[in-house]
């Protein structure tokens, strides 16, 4: 063997044991990155009244903002001991307390030890001894605490010790409703509970109604098996009714004989009286958890079954990538592999577990590119992994090829899902430089994905001078002034952080409004059509609507609405129609006008996703997701990615939104509106039958009053004895209180009638509900106290009274009170543009 062949054989040898050497030491330091999701740990605590079990609560490892968490109500017996039960497995509890505090919770009210408990087979039981110290029908604040070592976990309800409230009847009622819906013979008594009308939708069972059909209620030919015992979870007490929510799931089995899953809710609004129960309400929501079955797939179809139309999803630009959020879990189907993957989901492999099938979270797409890989946020409550009972906002990298999915970001919060949920839909965003832009309390941030570094891009965000495009990847806000006065708006790309300028035109002020896709939306009004009226309130009438390219170089304008004779006092874009919302002058004020459109007829053909439905006997209307492929589509292979481990914690914090005079409007629990604006969120509360709660956690607005008031005694004081209606009316109303104000002294110095309210009720909250209907302001008539109200464009008016025949006003240019008819009434206020004022005293 020559030397040239030896040093070959030696130079190969060393390489060859240098491999391995390498190999060895890099398993060794550099084990695999990658891991499942954690299993969930914390324990669950259940309350219990009068022996049934309800309220079960989920365990924070953070200290929350208690004023925002208001999820369930408790009610506590006349022994006052309140039940409990923690499961709590193989969590080791060491201590078990508990604190008691007013709503706002500046007032601790208790603050125990609880000594005496039991511990047996995972399951610690025990009675919370409940002072002397409640008023009755007053809502409290209780937390209750689990600590662990040197961790504590905090648990949070309200309590209540009701009086004439018939809590445990209207368990019973909602409970046995429930079980009849499942019996066909023994159904027939459902039917007295029943409003079947017309606006009901009775060819689905994603959403039934107390005006769908007894047949939909009974399940038509559904033939489900209830899994698990309802949980049961009270939202609101009150002695005009009770709002109980079941919660369950139901198995069914499927046409091939795969099992099926559904998440069930009932929600109840139900009134107590001796003669009978009332069912105000009643919804069932039935949501179908996606299991990738076979026939989830045929032809270009994916099979998403029974569920609510408000899906979740995002592709690419061909189609041929759909990821899709079902039941908080996030699917992407690769149409070219004919390859599914879970991407995300809380949820175990085996049966059903409560703290995985907790719903306290969402998942918002970002966005999808060509190879699969996908951009996504989960946020909300964390049921398991490694920040389990952490609310906050993750933001995650789904790797296609590598089939993994990288956390890149987590921001905690202290707020509740509910809460944190009503702040995110603002805004959330990730370019492909790695930049992610979020929200948050009135403030745009930018945080470096890589570095986790964040910056304040732009702040003081609030309702009317910023909007926000469907994809987040535009926002528009004005640069200088307000809402009211506006002279510039800036439109910033967040994908590439260029914008540019709108100008108004002289004479003008603009406003931003909307997006439809990219194309931005304000509107403009003339300078000398803004003013504030008499009762301190800025009218803005639009008479022109802009839409502008935001693509195009030169951001020409698209179209330009005007229509003399109408203005336009607001937009709502859905799909690709935008919505007029006009006013006219009546020569005393601006009143609604009827409704206009302009569409966009291009906008449908752009989709390479859409969804569709179909419908069989057993199971109704169901939907899919249907892609632009033209040959069957089917998943061959289902793929559930790894976690990557995290070398460090990516965590960063932001400024919690500071205290802000917000209304947030609750229904079933839930919030479905958070907004500044009072007669909005009043609004919606009454259309979805719930509440208003301020941000101190005081009721601002009920769909429940007396069903009369006599007419208060109103008194001027001598200071506006001679003033006007407007100064009167307001002396009036701080006269209610004890206070005697020259009102029309302080209006003559520049102060506003509402300005004037709020300066002097320095113990009450002043609600402004200009643009209410008469009906619902009534509710603070009920409360005692008179009603602001213009009669014209310069008069004003108080409301102090009501019966079903109608309400009474007082008039301060006579002195006098009358009756109007309730119609008359609100003619006569529609006329004056609807500009209500009330106040409520704040709970000590």
């Amino acid at each position: 063997m020559n030397k040239g062949m030896i040093r070959a054989l030696v130079l190969a040898g060393v390489f060859l044991v240098s491999t391995v050497v390498f190999s060895f030491l890099t398993n060794k330091t550099n084990p695999d990155m990658t891991t499942e999701l954690e299993e969930a740990t914390l324990p669950t605590v259940q309350l219990y009244y009068k022996e049934q079990k309800i309220n079960e609560l989920y365990g924070y490892v953070d200290e929350m903002n208690a004023v925002y968490m208001r999820d369930s109500i408790t009610p506590i017996d006349t022994d006052r001991l309140l039940p409990i039960r923690v499961q709590n497995g193989s969590y080791a509890v060491d201590e078990l307390s508990y604190e008691i505090r007013s709503m706002d919770t500046k007032r601790l009210i208790a603050d125990a030890k609880v000594d005496s408990y039991s511990q047996k087979n995972g399951v610690i039981t025990a009675d919370l001894p409940i002072q002397n110290l409640l008023d009755s029908n007053a809502e409290y604040l209780l937390i209750i605490h689990l600590l662990h070592g040197d961790d504590t976990l905090n648990y949070y309800t309200r309590i209540i010790e009701p009086q004439d409230c018939y809590v445990k009847e209207s368990i019973d009622f909602a409970k046995d409703f429930h079980e009849k819906t499942f019996q066909k013979d023994g159904s027939g008594s459902l039917a007295t509970y029943m409003e079947p009308d017309s606006s009901a939708d009775n060819t689905t069972l994603a959403n039934v109604s107390i005006h769908s059909t007894l047949r939909q209620v009974t399940w038509d030919k559904f033939n489900g098996t209830v899994l698990t015992d309802p949980s049961v979870s009270i939202k609101e007490i009150n002695n005009s009714y009770n709002v109980i929510l079941l919660d369950y799931v139901v198995t069914a089995t499927g046409d091939n004989g795969e099992l099926e899953y559904y998440n069930v809710e009932e929600y109840y609004r139900v009134r107590y009286t001796n003669d009978r129960m009332y069912l105000l309400n009643f919804e069932r929501t039935m949501d179908e958890i996606f299991r990738a079955e076979n026939d989830d797939f045929y032809e270009n179809y994916l099979q998403l079954g029974i569920c609510s139309s408000d899906v979740e999803y995002k592709s690419n630009e061909t189609g041929s990538i759909l990821c899709f959020v079902k039941e908080g879990e996030l699917w992407c189907y690769n149409a070219t592999e004919k390859k599914l993957s879970q991407v995300f989901s809380f949820r175990g492999y085996e049966g059903i577990d409560s703290r995985e099938n907790h719903k306290e979270h969402d998942i918002r797409i970002i966005k999808v590119d060509e190879t699969g890989s996908a951009d996504f946020v989960v946020y909300g409550y964390m049921n398991r992994g490694n920040h389990e009972g952490q609310v906050g906002v993750g933001v995650y990298h789904y790797d296609s090829v590598a089939n993994t999915v990288e956390e890149e970001l987590f921001i905690p919060s202290t707020h509740s899902y509910e809460v944190l949920k009503s702040e995110l839909g603002q805004l959330m965003y990730e370019n492909e430089s790695g930049m992610f832009y979020i929200m948050m309390g009135g403030t745009l941030y930018e945080i470096n994905l890589a570095t986790t570094k964040e910056k304040e891009v732009v702040s003081g965000f609030e309702t009317g001078n910023y909007a926000v495009s469907e994809n987040n990847q535009f926002v528009a806000y004005i640069a200088d002034g307000n809402s009211d006065s506006g002279s510039k708006i800036t439109v910033l790309n967040l994908e590439n952080s260029k914008s540019f300028e709108v100008a108004a035109a002289a004479g003008t002020y603009i406003r931003p409004l909307a997006f439809m896709e990219d194309d931005f939306i304000y509107g403009e009004a003339d300078d000398s059509d803004v003013y504030t009226d008499s009762a301190g309130n800025v009218q803005f009438p639009m008479n022109h609507i802009y839409i502008v390219d935001t693509d195009d170089e030169e951001h020409g304008v698209l179209k330009d609405y005007h229509k003399d004779g109408y203005y336009v006092a607001s937009v709502e874009v859905v799909d690709y129609t935008i919505y007029l919302n006009r006013e006219q002058y009546n020569g005393m004020a601006y009143v609604p006008a009827e409704q206009d459109t302009i569409m966009n007829r291009e906008g449908d053909s752009a989709e390479v996703v859409s969804i569709h439905s179909t419908v069989t006997e057993r199971k109704q209307t169901q939907l899919q997701l249907q892609l632009l492929q033209e040959e069957e589509i089917s998943s061959d292979r289902l793929l559930t990615p790894k976690r990557i481990v995290l070398e460090s914690p990516r965590n960063v914090n932001l400024k919690e939104p500071e205290e802000t005079d917000y209304y947030y409007a609750y229904s079933a629990g839930r919030v479905v509106l958070a907004t500044d604006n009072a007669a909005k969120a009043i609004a919606v509360a009454n259309d979805n039958v719930g509440v208003v709660v301020g941000s101190r956690q005081q009721y601002i607005w009920k769909r429940a009053r007396k069903s009369s008031q006599l007419p208060l005694t109103i008194t001027i004081g001598d200071a506006d004895a001679s003033g006007t209606t407007i100064a009167k009316a307001i002396n009036g109303m701080l006269s209610m209180q004890g206070l005697n104000v020259g009102v029309g002294e302080l209006m003559t110095s520049g102060n506003t009638p509402k300005q004037i309210l709020k300066d002097t009720l320095q113990d009450s909250v002043v609600i402004d509900l200009t643009g209410s209907d008469l009906d619902a302001v009534l509710y603070y008539v009920n409360l005692g106290t008179p009603v602001f109200a213009m009669s014209s464009g310069s008069e004003a008016v108080l409301i102090t009274g009501y019966d079903n025949a109608g309400v009474y006003v007082y008039n301060p240019a006579t002195g006098a009170t009358e009756k109007m008819s309730m119609t008359d009434a609100q003619n006569v206020f529609d006329a004056a543009g609807n500009v209500y004022f009330a106040y409520m005293k704040m709970a000590e």
